[in-house]
């Protein structure tokens, strides 16, 4: 029988990791909207070790991918988060349940909130002529795709950088995967809801005109589309 996701992580330190200075239950079982189909992201400080380690394991009913950090060299992949403006590792930390922890992980855990509160460096211009550049491309290649493949791809593309974009551009931290979407609808809900409209257009009407017009109105602050001229 499955274990309510707490518990069940719990057990999993205290079986694998009685020792370590942290250790933190993220993702969607740390926030109570868990289904049969979510697992269990943990993430565990240890004093000893060096190198980032991801493992994957069966335990009380439930998938657990256990992600564990070195005291020595946590910082190194904070750092790494900061720079990509998707600090994935400082979120779990500072924003999940807290299974376990020691005043060494507890420094930790501070240092995490504190890059979260700082927020991501912000874009240079070069950075915005680059997004520009790659949104104006992939909006010429969907309006003639060679294939239905290549258009849900593409599609797919300019979703994904337009969220990026508006995000790094008002200095809000990114992700990935559904964490994009669900952090550019946390910074505008309204934004949120029309490029969902936009993108229901494009695949249940076949129609990119919806997405196309708001892609360009969200570049339009920053010049515009960008092709002529653009330098890398």
């Amino acid at each position: 029988m499955r274990m309510e996701p707490v518990e069940a992580a719990e057990r999993v330190i205290q079986h694998d990791y009685p020792d370590c200075l942290l250790a933190v239950l993220g993702g969607s079982a740390s926030r109570g909207e868990y289904n049969e189909q979510s697992d269990l992201d943990i993430m565990v400080l240890e004093r000893g070790g060096y190198d980032f380690c991801r493992r994957t394991i069966e335990a009380h009913g439930w998938i657990a991918e256990i992600f564990i950090l070195s005291l020595s060299s946590y910082r190194e992949y904070f750092d790494e988060g900061v720079i990509a403006a998707n600090p994935s590792f400082q979120r779990m930390i500072a924003e999940g349940t807290v299974l376990r922890l020691l005043p060494e992980g507890e420094e930790v855990r501070a240092e995490a909130q504190s890059d979260l509160d700082y927020g991501p460096l912000p874009l240079s211009i070069t950075d915005i002529n680059d997004y520009r550049y790659v949104l104006t491309e992939y909006m010429l290649d969907l309006k003639s795709p060679r294939s239905d493949g290549e258009k849900w791809f593409t599609v797919h593309k300019i979703a994904a950088i337009l969220c990026d974009f508006v995000l790094r551009v008002n200095r809000e931290w990114t992700g990935e995967g559904k964490t994009l979407f669900r952090l550019f609808n946390r910074f505008d809900t309204i934004l949120g809801e029309r490029l969902e409209a936009a993108l229901a257009a494009m695949y249940r009407q076949d129609d990119p005109s919806v997405l196309m017009a708001f892609t360009e109105e969200m570049l339009r602050p920053y010049g515009g589309k960008l092709l002529i001229g653009y330098e890398e």
